[in-house]
């Protein structure tokens, strides 16, 4: 993981290096037990007895986490293009949208997905000139949104706003990705039975369906 390249470079290396966020020197964590009326991923308390997790947030939180994992186990975490995708999923769980998904979108399909707002921007109402994902990171022009650039959250790699508001997260991140043991129920790929946390949740009782 030493050869990642630097922050500079084309937008593909940029998403590679990503990774380095999470991988530079970390205290030793601490293995946390939860019950199962609290989100794996971050503890907060859930009713929900569909999804184990507090949001959508969390969810591809630990889903990052258990790739990492997973990929180190493995050793196709090694691989440039595994990086770059998996540096793609790091940025967009930190708040950075999918940069390198809009880079790659067809020009016809962000043309048609403004047209279709008029050419105004779908969160200020002013003039829309680029485009943002909703929803999966497809470029399809249904999960495109008309944005100007100020309300675009698909921000560049180590956009210094993104970074300064994900600081604790990649604190929490890099721990628990460089642990020899998992730190989190849901961080091991091999172990985690999310349905089996549902369930009990569900018998605990005092917990409505969401």
């Amino acid at each position: 993981m030493a050869a990642l390249p630097t922050s500079g470079g084309d937008i593909e290396a940029q998403a590679q290096s990503v990774l380095a966020l999470v991988l530079g020197p970390v205290a030793a964590g601490r293995v946390v037990h939860l019950d199962p009326g609290t989100c794996p991923n971050c503890g907060a308390l859930v009713e929900s007895t569909k999804s184990p997790y507090c949001g959508e947030g969390c969810r591809e939180a630990a889903g990052f986490v258990r790739q990492f994992r997973t990929g180190l186990k493995l050793g196709w975490i090694f691989e440039k293009d595994k990086q770059i995708a998996l540096g793609q999923v790091l940025w967009h769980v930190l708040g950075g949208g999918r940069p390198l998904r809009r880079e790659i979108s067809p020009a016809k399909a962000r043309q048609k997905a403004i047209q279709r707002e008029g050419g105004k921007c779908q969160v200020c109402g002013g003039q829309a000139t680029t485009v943002d994902h909703v929803g999966s990171g497809c470029n399809r022009p249904i999960n495109l949104r008309a944005v100007c650039e100020e309300c675009c959250q698909d921000r560049p790699f180590f956009d210094a706003k993104v970074l300064e508001a994900s600081s604790e997260s990649v604190v929490d991140l890099s721990s628990r990705i460089q642990s020899i043991q998992p730190l989190r129920c849901c961080d091991d790929a091999d172990t985690w039975d999310w349905r089996g946390y549902v369930k009990l949740r569900h018998r605990a009782g005092g917990l409505q369906s969401a």
